[in-house]
């Protein structure tokens, strides 16, 4: 798909989950987060790419996987046209800054473009600048409010 500073994007495969899983183990979110239910995210991981409205895509450079992105597309009756949701993008810990994530952001857009989704939407943190900064560089606007329940 894309190429820059030796990093390639492309789909991800099943042969992938281990690598993705690692991804995520290794940014400061996944190390404050991580459950440690890998059994359940690999199941959750191959069921996701089983699914025709899912896209996965992954960074890899020098054939390791160092970042990822995904995206579910649904359907809008009410924009009349489908969107896609950006769900999660990550990149290794010791490959932030290489342009994984910007590359990743540019894949995925291109892959909505070509699909002809009327929106693409993304939430983050607030707090997190860097993913905001990284986002409306690629012209993402903020302009909803995004309210979640968490399951007690």
């Amino acid at each position: 798909m894309s190429t820059e500073k030796h990093i390639r994007v492309r789909k991800a495969k099943r042969k992938d989950i281990n690598s993705i899983i690692q991804v995520l183990k290794s940014t400061k979110l996944g190390k404050e987060v991580w459950a440690g239910n890998e059994k359940w995210m690999k199941k959750a991981l191959e069921g996701c790419l089983d699914l025709t409205n899912y896209v996965l895509l992954v960074a890899e450079r020098d054939r390791m996987i160092i970042g990822f992105i995904d995206c579910c597309v649904y359907p809008s009756f009410w924009e009349g046209a489908n969107q896609g949701i950006i769900n999660h993008l990550f990149v290794h810990s010791a490959f932030q800054g290489s342009g994984a994530g910007t590359m990743l952001v540019k894949a995925i857009i291109e892959r909505a473009d070509a699909e002809r989704l009327g929106e693409l939407h993304v939430s983050t943190e607030r707090e997190n600048a860097k993913a905001r900064r990284l986002y409306a560089k690629h012209g993402f606007t903020e302009e909803r409010l995004l309210l979640e329940r968490v399951r007690i």
